[in-house]
């Protein structure tokens, strides 16, 4: 797996603010961009696992103290 080059466009004001949210992180620009866009794919695929979870919830619902009996009994 190779590494490609973007193009990404900022206005002034943007490539301001994400500079120094970089340096206070002490990452260099790119890092900071690429990590900022990675998290976002992770947050948006995190919340479509938890909408397609949530249309097969059946309602079901334990207490602590069954979720730990059951917990137990697994092991």
């Amino acid at each position: 797996m190779g590494i490609c080059e973007i193009a990404v466009e900022f206005d002034e004001s943007e490539m301001a603010l994400i500079q120094a949210h970089a340096n206070i992180s002490n990452m260099s620009f790119s890092e900071f961009v690429r990590r900022a866009a990675l998290e976002k794919v992770e947050d948006m695929v995190d919340i479509e696992a938890f909408n397609e979870t949530l249309m097969e919830d059946d309602g079901t619902r334990y207490s602590m103290a069954d979720a730990m009996y059951m917990a137990m009994q697994n092991e």
